[in-house]
C-alpha cells in the first residue's frame, strides 16, 4: 500500500515497450516482474487486450475445439498466456475480450467506468498485427476522422492523470506511438523503394500511419524484432520519409521501460537480454541522385543494453555501473569482414547490423567498418564510422562480451557513392 501511495502521489504512469518473442527464463522474469512492479504489484490488476489477434470467435468457427489448444494464436488463448505470466508474479491479470469481432466492447460505456474509477492499474497489449489495433479503438466522425472510442479515452485519461502503467509487446508496443507508425514492410527493397502512407498497399511494401498509434509514446518511431529481424534499414528509411527525428528499435527479449511517461522529463530504461536501438536523424541529410536511388548519411546510432539509461530531452546516454569503458580493452586487432546481408534478410542471417556495430567498438584503433545489402539491381553499401563523441561501454558475463556503445555514424548509400 506504501508503494502504491508513492506512485499515484507522484502521478507517474509508465510505458513497458517489448520487443516480442519475449520467452522465458531470467530475462523474461525481470520484464513481466516490472511491469507488475509499476503496475502495483499485488495490489494492483492488469486489463490483457489482444486485439492484434485473430478473434476467437473467428478461429472457432473455422477450427471448432481447436481454438481452444493452449498453444492457439486466437485472442482468447494469447490472452490466457498473458495473464498466465502475470499471475505467477502475484498481480491480477483479466481478458478484455476487444478484438476485431466484438469491437462494440471498446464503446462500452460500463468498461469505461471501471477504467475511470480505477479498477485496473495497468493495461498489457498483445502482438499480432498493429493495424488490428487501430481498427479495434478507432472510429470515423462525419468528417472521416479516425476519433478514439470512449473506452481508449478512458485508458488515456488514466495515463495522463498519473494513474496507470501501458505495456505492450510487438505490435502492441508499436501501437503506442503518437506519430508515424510502422504498419508493415519487408525485405531490403522497401529501403531503396522508400515508405508510402496508408495501409491498403502489398504486405511487402514500407507503410506507415501519421497519427495512427494511440499516443502514449511521443519520443520517436518505434520497431521491433529489431536487430533480429534486421529492420534497422527500414525504420532508418521511414524516419527520413517522415521527418521523424527518432527511432526506437527494440529487440526481441527485451523492453524500454519509460518512468514518468506522462510527465516533461520521461526516463528510459532498459530491461531483458538484448537491446534498444536508438538512431538519431537531427543531422541526417538524405537525397535521391539521378538514377532516382535514395542515400542518406550522418544518422547517429546508440544501442543501449540492461541496466543502461537514456534521457530523451537532453539527448543523455547513462551506461549501467556495472559497465567498463571498453577504450584500451577491446578484444580485437585489424580490420573486420564486411558482411552481404547487413540487414539481415536471410532467416540464418541475425543480428548482422548490431553484430557489425558492436565488434567496430571492439576493435582497436579501428574507425570504420562496413556491409552490404541485399538489393535488386543495385549495390547498396552501409558504413560505420566512429565519431570523437563515439563511447562503448563493456561487460563480460556468461563468457560473452555484452557492448552498449552511443554516437556511431551511420550511412547508406549506393555502392558507387561511398
Amino acid at each position: 500500500m506504501v508503494f502504491l501511495k508513492n506512485l499515484f502521489k507522484s502521478k507517474s504512469s509508465s510505458l513497458v515497450l517489448l520487443g516480442g518473442n519475449t520467452g522465458t527464463g531470467d530475462h523474461a522474469d525481470a520484464i513481466y516482474r516490472k511491469i507488475t512492479e509499476l503496475a502495483g504489484g499485488k495490489k494492483g490488476k492488469i486489463g490483457v487486450i489482444t486485439s492484434a489477434n485473430e478473434p476467437y470467435d473467428w478461429d472457432r468457427k473455422k477450427k471448432g475445439d481447436l481454438a481452444d489448444e493452449p498453444s492457439a494464436k486466437n485472442s482468447k488463448m494469447a490472452a490466457n498466456r498473458y495473464i498466465k505470466r502475470f499471475k505467477e508474479q502475484g498481480i491480477k491479470a483479466e481478458w478484455i475480450p476487444i478484438d476485431l469481432a466484438n469491437k462494440a466492447l471498446a464503446d462500452d460505456k460500463n468498461l469505461a467506468k471501471r477504467i475511470t474509477s480505477g479498477e485496473y492499474t495497468g493495461f498489457f497489449f498483445g502482438g499480432g498485427k498493429q493495424d488490428y489495433f487501430t481498427e479495434a479503438f478507432f472510429r470515423k466522425n462525419a468528417k472521416e476522422d479516425s476519433v478514439d472510442t470512449i473506452v481508449l479515452q478512458a485508458i488515456k485519461n488514466s495515463f495522463k492523470s498519473g494513474k496507470l502503467t501501458i505495456a505492450g509487446t510487438s505490435a502492441g508496443a508499436v501501437i503506442q506511438t503518437a506519430n508515424v507508425m510502422i504498419v508493415r514492410g519487408k525485405g531490403n527493397q522497401v529501403i531503396v523503394e522508400g515508405a508510402h502512407e496508408g495501409k491498403d498497399f502489398d504486405r511487402s511494401t514500407l507503410q506507415y500511419l501519421r497519427g495512427g498509434g494511440f499516443g502514449f509514446f511521443d519520443h520517436g518511431i518505434i520497431d521491433s524484432h529489431f536487430s533480429q529481424r534486421g529492420r534497422e534499414g527500414r525504420s532508418i528509411r521511414l524516419a527520413s520519409d517522415t521527418d521523424t527525428r527518432k527511432v526506437f528499435g527494440i529487440d526481441e527479449a527485451t523492453a524500454l521501460v519509460v518512468t514518468k511517461a506522462n510527465q516533461k522529463n520521461p526516463v528510459m530504461e532498459i530491461v531483458g537480454q538484448n537491446g534498444v536501438h536508438i538512431f538519431d536523424l537531427k543531422e541526417a541529410k538524405s537525397k535521391i541522385n539521378k538514377e532516382s536511388l535514395w542515400s542518406i548519411n550522418n544518422v547517429k546510432s546508440t544501442y543501449l543494453i540492461h541496466g543502461d539509461q537514456y534521457i530523451p530531452k537532453k539527448d543523455r546516454v547513462i551506461f549501467s555501473a556495472d559497465k567498463k569503458n571498453i577504450e584500451n580493452q577491446e578484444m580485437y586487432r585489424g580490420r573486420l569482414r564486411p558482411t552481404r546481408d547487413i540487414f539481415s534478410s536471410r532467416k540464418d542471417a541475425k543480428n548482422k547490423f548490431i553484430n557489425t556495430a558492436r565488434n567496430l567498438v571492439n576493435t582497436l584503433d579501428l574507425k570504420r567498418a562496413h556491409g552490404y545489402m541485399r538489393t535488386k539491381g543495385v549495390d547498396y553499401r552501409v558504413t560505420f564510422n566512429r565519431s570523437k563523441q563515439t563511447e562503448a561501454y563493456y561487460i563480460d558475463r556468461d563468457a560473452e562480451r555484452q557492448i552498449s556503445y552511443r554516437d556511431l555514424i551511420i550511412a547508406i548509400a549506393p555502392k558507387d557513392n561511398n
